[in-house]
């Protein structure tokens, strides 16, 4: 047994083991020069034991009190680099770092991923739909059971299966867009939406339609992948699809920049023929051509939410035994696309 009684350390992991203080350290840190059978033999024994780095003598040793794993699916949408930044720039407010991470489309290898950002972090915030990424985590890992560290939730799924969550208000920010759209005049109003989740945006959409009497069929919505080529080919399906429509509303930013180009290159004229709008309030929304309406979500805001809420539960002022959340919403930003 272990250091029974007493706090286990890296030297019992490396003898449980049967390797060096120093491949322990590569293992856990996901460096390079070890193979990937050690490294998830250490892993295993590491979390077998429970064992957790000493937090405080690294911090000391950086000259920093907490860091924060930031875990996303696919850096290559801009929305996620705008949201590192802020959660980068408030962080470093405390005095805290930030580790970023892309875990990709390859299942395995995110979540070897994750189990290695597991042992060199203090927290977790995760944000993205495309991949449950909490589902990643074996189940007596989540909440914080076995890993001894916070979970957050930033606008995504599994929120039951966290410590702590950011919900964004999609149902009065899909309202405020078309409330907009409606008071200028367009009322066959048709939607892009991700292929991957059956979005929020979605059901809001719907229902707004109900309850204003506009038209709507299944072939009303387009669904492709959260890209900018998915938003290309969409915009090519609704330009076939639904001819009439005079008004679109987009997942994401980056897919609305695809239809953009793809309308430009049909001849459909925005925003006389087809006003656009997109989701996410990305800065590159302003160097497209029309310049692309959005409902804006407000990043410093969420980075806020997410370090106040990692601080609140590692401090020990969170509510015993119950999830804190905060809520933020959507801003209608409106450009030249509607």
């Amino acid at each position: 047994m272990a250091n029974s009684g007493s706090q286990i350390t890296i030297l019992d992991v490396a003898r449980v083991a049967g390797v060096s203080r120093q491949t322990v350290t590569r293992a856990l840190n996901g460096l390079p020069d070890i193979s990937a059978a050690t490294r998830e033999r250490v892993i295993g024994v590491a979390r077998q034991l429970n064992y957790r780095p000493n937090r405080a003598a690294q911090g000391l040793v950086r000259g920093r009190d907490v860091t924060i794993g930031f875990v996303v699916d696919d850096l290559s949408n801009p929305f996620y680099p705008e949201l590192a930044s802020a959660l980068s720039r408030i962080a470093s407010e405390h005095a805290w770092s930030v580790i970023l991470s892309d875990l990709g489309d390859d299942q395995e290898k995110a979540r070897a991923r994750l189990e290695s950002l597991t042992h060199r972090v203090d927290a977790l915030v995760l944000t993205g739909c495309r991949t449950d990424t909490v589902g990643l985590l074996p189940d007596d890992a989540v909440r914080g059971r076995a890993l001894g560290i916070p979970i957050i939730m930033l606008d995504g799924s599994a929120a039951d299966r966290v410590d702590a969550f950011v919900e964004i208000d999609y149902q009065a920010g899909v309202r405020a867009a078309l409330d907009h759209l409606t008071a200028n005049g367009r009322h066959r109003i048709a939607m892009i939406d991700s292929s991957h989740i059956a979005s929020s945006r979605r059901h809001a959409y719907r229902e707004y339609l109900h309850e204003h009497d506009l038209p709507w069929t299944e072939g009303s919505e387009f669904r492709d992948d959260e890209t900018h080529q998915g938003g290309v080919q969409a915009a090519a399906e609704l330009i076939h699809g639904y001819p009439d429509a005079d008004a679109v509303l987009v997942y994401n930013d980056v897919m609305a920049i695809g239809a953009l180009k793809e309308f430009a290159r049909s001849g459909v004229s925005v925003p006389d023929d087809i006003a656009v709008i997109g989701t996410d309030g990305l800065a590159l929304g302003a160097l497209v051509t029309p310049e692309l309406t959005s409902l804006s979500i407000d990043k410093v805001e969420l980075a806020q939410y997410a370090v106040e809420l990692v601080d609140n539960i590692l401090s020990g002022r969170a509510p015993g035994g119950t999830r804190e959340s905060r809520s933020s919403g959507l801003t209608l930003v409106v450009r030249e696309s509607a």
